[in-house]
């Protein structure tokens, strides 16, 4: 009899083990829920979420990920419906509680219909997975007041990097080991190869390799062969390539006044100075 029991036990923990990961539809939504707590606090309309997301294709390629918790993707729940089309991320937002984890299965074709523009590797017929997981809900106003506070922070953290510019970037200068010039700006660059024939000018459209630094050393940002238009970015970057030469390669320090400024952007705090080692590989003119 004991024997019995113990089989239908387990039988039925492997049960609840894989309904627990099983992909299902639950009000129009493809979701398959990895964690769930019915005593947590619920998600409702309006409502301002907080949570770590890993977005990938349907051959798990990654496309985007924000799985820094002092830096979470944020988003207000919305009406069922709201992005033009049912079964959207933000339909299965509504359909978990805080501490949850789950992947929201998004059907491509949903998205073209809805008038979504999509890159070409995104296939017909497939889905977008986002894996996220729900770490804080707010009503507006306790959002805004904690958004308040933390502007305030990021103020006094810009002002104070402000005050320490001029060491930093002398600090950086002379651990470098590199010999750099200055121009009237306030750009700094040391050319490592010095590359042939004529600069291009603004509006010319660059064929580069580079890599975006803190002066910590810390990578921000990179690409190889990108595109990039003179005029349609940071005022130092423009500057930079207009100093180089076809398969020129140089250091770059860009203080924050012709770089992202005191607000900052995206991963760079306010008032922060960066360094750029830049490959010209190539420019031609914008209309060609």
């Amino acid at each position: 009899m004991l024997k019995k029991l113990s089989v239908v036990m387990l039988a039925a923990s492997v049960l609840v083990g894989c309904n627990k990961n099983r992909v299902e539809v639950k009000e129009g939504v493809k979701i398959q829920i990895h964690n769930h707590d019915d005593k947590a606090k619920k998600l409702k309309e309006g409502d301002i979420v907080s949570f770590l997301i890993r977005i990938k294709t349907s051959s798990d390629s990654l496309l985007q990920e924000s799985i820094d918790v002092t830096k979470p993707a944020r988003d207000m729940v919305q009406p069922i419906g709201q992005a033009g089309y049912k079964g959207s991320l933000q339909d299965g937002l509504r359909l978990l509680s805080v501490g949850d984890s789950a992947t929201i299965y998004v059907p491509v074709d949903s998205i073209a219909k809805a008038g979504g523009q999509l890159p070409a590797f995104l296939k017909k017929g497939t889905d977008i997975k986002y894996s996220v997981k729900i770490l804080k809900v707010q009503t507006k106003a306790e959002f805004e007041k904690d958004m308040a506070a933390e502007q305030a922070k990021t103020k006094v953290e810009a002002d104070a990097r402000k005050a320490q510019l001029p060491q930093l970037m002398a600090d950086y200068v002379k651990k470098s080991g590199l010999t750099f010039k200055a121009t009237a700006s306030g750009l700094q660059y040391s050319v490592a190869k010095e590359g042939a024939g004529s600069s291009p000018k603004n509006g010319d459209v660059c064929k580069c390799n580079y890599v975006g630094k803190f002066l910590d050393g810390k990578i921000f940002d990179q690409n190889k062969g990108i595109d990039m238009p003179i005029g349609g970015m940071i005022p130092g970057f423009n500057e930079a390539l207009m100093l180089m030469k076809k398969g020129g390669k140089a250091t770059f320090l860009i203080p924050p006044t012709i770089g992202y400024g005191e607000q900052g952007g995206g991963p760079i705090p306010g008032n922060t100075p960066l360094v750029f080692e830049v490959e010209l590989l190539d420019f031609k003119p914008a209309e060609q």
